[in-house]
C-alpha cells in the first residue's frame, strides 16, 4: 500500500496509553452534535513497528473539542469499560488528543470505535409498526443487560435515549454508546452531581425537580420509557418543558406521596405544589387488547416513583 503520509497518525493511544500508529482512509462526515462533536465514518488501519499493517476496519470517528482546562471524563470512562467489557456496551479502539488555539485554547479529541451502521431512534418506528414483541424484547432485554454491567462499575450514564442506542440491523446487537454525560457514582453520598442530565423526554422525576444526588436507576427510568415507546411508537412522555413534563409523568403514575419526595431528595418545591393531585394510570391499558398485559406491568415496575422499586 503506498504511504500517504497526511493520512498516517503517530499520536494516536490504545486504550491503555500506549501510542500507535494509525491510518485513516476514506473519512464522510456521519453525524454532528451540535458545534462540537462530530462523527465521521471511515476505514482505519493499525500499522506496526516493523512495517506491517492490518486489514482496514469500518470505524466511527468522534472528535470532540473541549477548554482545555477541563478534564475529559467520557474518555476516563472509556477507557475504564475496556477493561471490563460488554457485548452490548461501546468498545473504545484509539484515542487522539490535540492542541487547537481558536478564539482560546481548545483541545480535539478523537475517538475511534466500531461502526455500527444505525440507532434505535432511527428503527423505533419499524418495531411499532412491526409489532413484533420478541424483537422489541430482545432489544429491551439487551438494554438492560448493558445497564446492569454499568451498575456493577457504578457507572451512570445519564443520557439513555434511542439516538444513543446504536443497532446492528443485520445482527439485532444493539450497543449503548455516547458516554459525554456519564459519570462515576460518588463515594461519598454529598457529592454533588449536577440536576441538568438526561434529555427530557427520557428525564426521570427526581432530576425534573431538581435532585442533586442520585444513582443508577435514573438510567432503569429512562430505558422504561423507551420499553414503552417501541410498543406505543411515540414518546411516553413528551412534555414541552419541564413542568410539562412533570405533568405528563404525575398523569400515568400519580403524584408522588411525602415519602417518595423525601426519598428524591428533591430541590423544586414550587413544582411539587403548583401540580394537582392524579391518579396512578392503569399501565396495561397502554397495550391493545393483541399484546400481553403484562408488559404493561414490567413498565409500571421500571418507571415507579418508588426508586427503589425500579427494576434491573
Amino acid at each position: 500500500m503506498d504511504e500517504d503520509p497526511a493520512n498516517i497518525h503517530r499520536d494516536y493511544k490504545d486504550p491503555s496509553g500506549v501510542s500507535v500508529t494509525i491510518r485513516v482512509m476514506d473519512k464522510n462526515l456521519h453525524t454532528r452534535d451540535g458545534n462540537f462533536s462530530f462523527v465521521y465514518r471511515a476505514r482505519v488501519s493499525q500499522i506496526f513497528e516493523d512495517g506491517a499493517e492490518q486489514e482496514p476496519q469500518l470505524v466511527a470517528l468522534k472528535k470532540v473539542m473541549i477548554p482545555r482546562i477541563k478534564d475529559f471524563r467520557e474518555l476516563h470512562i472509556l477507557r475504564h469499560l475496556v477493561r471490563y467489557p460488554h457485548p452490548n456496551i461501546i468498545k473504545l479502539m484509539f484515542s487522539q488528543r490535540r492542541k487547537y488555539k481558536i478564539d482560546y485554547l481548545q483541545v480535539v479529541y478523537t475517538l475511534v470505535f466500531e461502526f455500527i451502521p444505525t440507532t434505535l431512534a432511527k428503527l423505533k418506528q419499524e418495531y411499532f409498526r412491526d409489532k413484533n414483541v420478541i424483537d422489541i424484547k430482545l432489544c429491551i432485554w439487551q438494554l438492560f443487560a448493558g445497564l446492569h454491567h454499568l451498575r456493577e462499575l457504578h457507572i451512570i450514564h445519564r443520557d439513555i435515549k434511542p439516538a444513543n442506542l446504536l443497532v446492528n440491523p443485520k445482527t439485532g446487537r444493539l450497543t449503548i454508546a455516547d458516554f459525554g454525560s456519564a459519570i462515576f457514582l460518588p463515594s461519598y453520598p454529598d457529592v454533588y452531581q449536577g440536576t441538568y442530565a438526561v434529555t427530557r423526554y427520557y428525564r426521570p422525576p427526581e432530576l425534573i425537580l431538581g435532585a442533586t444526588r442520585y444513582n443508577c436507576m435514573v438510567d432503569v427510568w429512562s430505558a422504561g420509557c423507551i420499553f414503552a415507546e417501541l410498543y406505543i411508537g411515540e414518546a411516553l412522555f413528551a412534555g414541552a418543558n419541564a413542568f410539562l413534563q412533570l405533568q405528563l409523568i404525575y398523569n400515568k403514575l400519580g403524584t408522588p406521596s411525602a415519602d417518595d419526595l423525601k426519598a428524591m431528595q428533591v430541590l423544586e418545591k414550587d413544582y411539587i405544589c403548583a401540580i394537582r393531585h392524579q391518579a396512578i394510570y392503569p399501565f396495561g391499558e397502554l397495550f391493545s387488547k393483541g399484546k400481553k398485559r403484562n408488559n404493561g406491568v414490567l413498565v409500571a415496575d421500571t418507571i415507579s416513583l418508588e426508586q427503589q422499586k425500579h427494576i434491573l
